[in-house]
């Protein structure tokens, strides 16, 4: 099992989350793999905003590296802060995008599962990083 791990640091991580939905309306949650924080739980696809890149661009990598799909359309959504927790000791600022991505779910050595879900069936899903505020946020503003 690979842990891929953080340096804590006196500032915060920003991170990008994308919100990815298919014609349902469903969205793509990922099964963390192989990681300290938040192995076994489901969270969005994405992931830290690399030194010397745009947000946009995290965007665009994390969702191909995460899923192999294709970003094709970015829209900002909303900011969510993670505070140091017993889930992670790591404080970060979490950007959410909705998303609109083509191709077929393959999933990277971060990952073991995926799974389309809409805001009934996430009861049925163990969500870290609050990802499931996140995507709480984003149905009620769809509604």
């Amino acid at each position: 099992m690979i842990f891929m791990e953080r340096r804590k640091s006196n500032r915060p991580y920003l991170a990008v989350r994308a919100i990815i939905s298919n014609e349902s309306g469903d969205v793509l949650i990922l099964k963390r793999a192989g990681t300290k924080h938040g192995n076994g739980k489901w969270c969005l696809p994405g992931g830290n905003v690399e030194n010397g890149q745009t947000i946009n661009e995290a965007v665009v990598r994390e969702i191909e590296q995460e899923t192999s799909l294709i970003c094709k359309e970015i829209d900002f959504l909303f900011y969510l802060e993670n505070l140091p927790s017993e889930e992670s000791e790591l404080h970060y600022i979490n950007l959410a995008f909705r998303c609109t991505a083509e191709g077929k779910v393959q999933l990277n050595h971060e990952s073991s599962d995926y799974a389309w879900i809409d805001s009934i069936s996430m009861i049925n899903y163990k969500i870290a990083f609050s990802n499931d505020e996140m995507l709480r946020r984003y149905w009620h503003l769809n509604t």
